[in-house]
């Protein structure tokens, strides 16, 4: 114990910090808006990057134009550069609040290290996003830091450096805008005299700050026009609609905000879990993790003999302000953009991260009569937060892992696709991923560099009222997607509808069967008349970009891939020798609508009886559900095969056997 003790704090952050967000680093990728960004600059230019951002937080955009040629298109690093920013900014909050109150070296370490688990969010992971995130977050508190030296050493120089840091701050980014303000708390802290003298002081050290967030903020309201691209300020219409109906409507929100973000956010670790959705290894993880770490922070922790007075007031009336000013920007703009703890909205959770961390490091000081109580609770906040964050770990692997078999299948599939392909697809059982963000790895696979050729699109998502195919699902409709880099141009005649659902295989639906198919989601079921594969080419196959390696295992959706492909070009002999390979090996299908290539293969190589088998066997599954995709398929056979007197005998029997026309 003594010896754990005798760590200094920033390398008991960095322990901390390894295992809530570094476990299996190399297991994860890119997620949500990070994938197209990466496609965007690494395939069709820098420029194509600039255009993206400049339509939201343009001096931003350039931290991205740095840092991407550098570490290039290589998750892993990403996400170690992640983990080392995020804790960076646990020790300048370490070092901020130490310096501020030195007296008690507790108050500055509980907040340092709950700023650092905070489990509210869970977006961490989204590595190559949040690097850039914690940049600016590191620039605001490193500017606390340096002015709040500045006025004990009475240095312009540091003034000058915190300024600076301040602009990159307020030009770059609107969540960490008003936390701005908290600098007169530390100021007004700091400052020695009467309250008049002190108010005098504050101001005068403050005006260069002021002149700064004014001239950013001048140039936000009347220069950048798009400051108001994605969000509008929903608060100052409703309080000029009605200004007691708009600060009831602020109020309620600010209610809500704070629940997520407090109370909320810490028992979040401690809710019951769900293990079919997470798996027994998972869960057993992580908790084994969160008591680990429960028991290395307690012992680092532990009571050491008599300590200063807690200053219970100042970290908790600094807490809520810092609370209060760092959902400025939210507070303006309303409901949509209040904190949830689930993705995506936990992102709206991190400028109230400081705020919430003092606030609870505030209330365990008011336990200052039982301090191992306290130890006890602070332990355990921190150490079932990592297990939380275990958890979430475990979610972005998987939906990686998801991703990955996605565009490995598709690969398999489809070796090549003709230019101006749109894949229309089920909503992929993925959660930090949407069909916009695919379509960023779709194209660096499949279009040539500068090019954007293809598009993914949920049919849930693009056929509703309003979006690219609301005008109906009818073939010859023309369409665009504005991509802000780019524009899509498509086309209902050149749409591929796909189903991927494992432990299924990807899937080209048919046309012809998958209508009626009542295992697809009705969206999907509907548009699958408009599936067109001649879109899918053999020739110049594809290569995967490098940070989908290693190939996936090649099993039965490998064997099924290659067996729809050669049905597709007519080769049914490697089809019926496809389904044979797969049968020695053990192989059986997750779908049974993965069988009727085989069935047609079969069919078409003259081995009826093979044919029939298969089609009782996809028949078991349900009677009622196969039963029209079976009679189609064999009607289709009818046509496509030549008489014989095996093929009508066959016929006949499956006839018998699905009553096909009753």
């Amino acid at each position: 114990m003594k010896l754990l003790r005798k760590i200094p704090v920033p390398v008991f952050l960095l322990i901390l910090a390894l295992l809530t967000y570094a476990l299996f680093f190399w297991q994860r990728g890119f997620y949500w808006d990070e994938a197209p960004w990466t496609w965007i600059y690494f395939r069709l230019g820098p420029a194509a990057l600039t255009k993206t951002f400049s339509t939201s937080r343009p001096f931003w955009g350039m931290l991205y134009q740095v840092l991407l040629p550098l570490i290039g298109p290589r998750p892993w690093i990403w996400q170690l550069l992640m983990v080392i920013l995020r804790w960076l900014t646990a020790v300048l909050v370490w070092l901020l609040f130490s310096q501020l109150w030195p007296k008690d070296t507790r108050p500055a370490m509980w907040t340092s290290a709950l700023f650092l688990v905070y489990p509210g969010l869970g977006q961490n992971f989204v590595a190559l996003m949040y690097t850039h995130f914690y940049i600016i977050f590191c620039a605001f508190l490193l500017s606390l830091y340096l002015s709040l030296l500045a006025v004990q050493r009475k240095s312009w120089l540091l003034h000058a450096a915190a300024l600076l840091l301040s602009a990159v701050n307020l030009l770059t980014m609107e969540y960490f805008y008003f936390l701005e303000f908290v600098r007169i708390i530390i100021f007004w802290t700091l400052l020695d005299g009467s309250i008049k003298a002190k108010i005098r002081r504050t101001i005068l050290i403050y005006l260069a700050y002021l002149f700064t967030f004014i001239a950013v903020t001048f140039w936000r309201a009347f220069f950048f026009s798009n400051q108001n691209a994605s969000y509008s300020y929903q608060t100052l219409t409703d309080l000029k609609a009605n200004f007691f109906v708009g600060i009831w409507k602020l109020l309620l929100n600010m209610f809500s905000a704070f629940w997520e973000t407090v109370p909320h956010t810490w028992l979040f670790p401690f809710e019951p879990v769900d293990i079919a959705t997470l798996g027994l290894y998972t869960v057993i993880g992580a908790f084994a993790l969160a008591l680990a770490a429960t028991l290395l922070t307690g012992l680092y922790f532990y009571p050491r003999g008599a300590t200063p007075k807690f200053p219970f007031t100042l970290f908790l009336f600094t807490g809520l302000m810092a609370w209060i000013l760092g959902g400025g920007a939210f507070w303006l703009v309303g409901a949509k953009t209040m904190p949830q703890l689930h993705f995506s909205a936990d992102r709206f959770s991190m400028s109230f991260m400081l705020g919430s961390s003092l606030i609870v490091a505030a209330l365990l000081g008011l336990l200052d009569k039982y301090p191992r109580v306290q130890v006890t609770l602070l332990a355990l906040l921190i150490g079932f937060s990592v297990g939380k964050q275990f958890q979430t770990n475990s979610l972005y692997r998987h939906d990686w892992e998801t991703q990955r078999a996605f565009f490995w299948q598709m690969s398999w599939r489809a070796p090549a696709l003709e230019p101006g392909t749109t894949i229309l697809s089920n909503d992929l059982p993925v959660t930090l991923f949407s069909d916009n963000s695919l379509s960023g790895p779709l194209n660096w696979i499949y279009s040539p560099p500068g090019k954007m050729e293809h598009i993914l699109y949920f049919a849930s998502v693009r056929t509703q009222e309003g979006r690219a195919l609301g005008a109906g699902l009818q073939p010859g409709f023309a369409f665009e997607q504005n991509y802000l880099a780019t524009t899509f141009s498509g086309n209902t005649s050149q749409v591929v509808v796909v189903n991927f659902e494992p432990p299924g295989c990807f899937r080209v639906l048919d046309p012809e069967i998958d209508p009626l198919n009542k295992l697809l989601p009705p969206l999907l079921r509907d548009a699958a008349v408009l599936s067109n594969p001649a879109m899918i080419l053999a020739e110049n196959p594809v290569k995967l970009p490098e940070f989908y390696n290693p190939e996936i295992a090649h099993g039965w959706c490998f064997t099924f891939a290659k067996a729809e492909l050669a049905r597709q070009n007519g080769d049914w002999q490697t089809v019926a020798d496809l389904q044979k390979q797969a049968a020695a090996l053990g192989d059986r299908p997750n779908d049974p609508v993965e069988n009727f290539v085989y069935i047609e293969g079969y069919a078409h190589t003259g081995q009826w009886q093979e044919a029939r088998k298969l089609t009782k066997d996809a028949y078991r599954f349900s009677k009622e559900v196969m039963r029209p995709m079976l009679c189609a398929l064999w009607q289709r056979i009818e046509r496509q095969t030549p008489a014989s007197a095996e093929k009508e005998s066959a016929l006949a029997g499956v006839q018998s056997d699905l009553g096909c026309g009753k």
